[in-house]
C-alpha cells in the first residue's frame, strides 16, 4: 500500500527564460506558476507535481535533484501546506495551477484566480514559509521585490 501525502511544499515562482503572454501581464513578478513538492518516506525520493498547459508533470527526485530545486526556490516562496478534506459539490474553474494546487491540498476559496492570491489566502490562513528567517530581516530581491 502506498503513503497518503499530509504535508505539500507549494511553490510559487517565475520562469526567467519562459516568455509568458502579454495577456499574463497582470501576474505579480514572481507570483507566475506555483507547484508542489512532496516527500515520500519509504523511498527517500520527493514527488514534483505541476499543471502546465501541456499536461500534468509528475517527477520523482532523490539527492542532488532536489538539493538544486530547492536552492533555486530559496529566491522564490515556498510554504509548507497541510492535506485538508474540504468537500465541495460544484467547482467550476478548474483549468490552472491555481486550482489544481488548491485540490490537492484542500483550500478552496471561489475568488481565488492567481498565484499571487493564493499566496496570500494561504498565508492570511496560517499556513508558514518553508524557508525560516529565524527573525532575521528578509533582503529585497530585485528579481522578486515588487515593492
Amino acid at each position: 500500500m502506498g503513503y497518503l501525502q499530509e504535508e505539500w511544499l507549494v511553490y510559487f515562482y517565475e520562469a526567467p527564460d519562459h516568455p509568458y503572454q502579454d495577456w499574463l501581464r497582470f501576474l505579480k513578478k514572481g507570483f507566475k506558476h506555483c507547484g508542489v513538492l512532496g516527500y515520500l518516506p519509504k523511498t527517500h525520493q520527493w514527488v514534483h507535481l505541476e499543471w502546465t498547459h501541456a499536461g500534468i508533470r509528475h517527477i520523482l527526485l532523490e539527492g542532488d535533484e532536489i538539493d538544486n530545486i530547492l536552492g533555486f526556490m530559496k529566491n522564490f516562496q515556498v510554504l509548507r501546506c497541510p492535506v485538508r478534506n474540504q468537500w465541495h459539490l460544484f467547482r467550476v474553474k478548474d483549468f490552472t495551477c491555481v486550482t489544481f494546487i488548491m485540490r490537492l491540498i484542500g483550500f478552496y476559496k471561489w475568488y481565488i484566480l492567481t498565484p499571487y492570491q493564493l499566496f496570500c489566502a494561504l498565508r492570511k490562513a496560517g499556513y508558514s514559509s518553508f524557508y525560516k528567517t529565524n527573525g532575521q530581516k528578509k533582503e529585497k530581491n530585485p528579481r522578486t521585490d515588487n515593492r
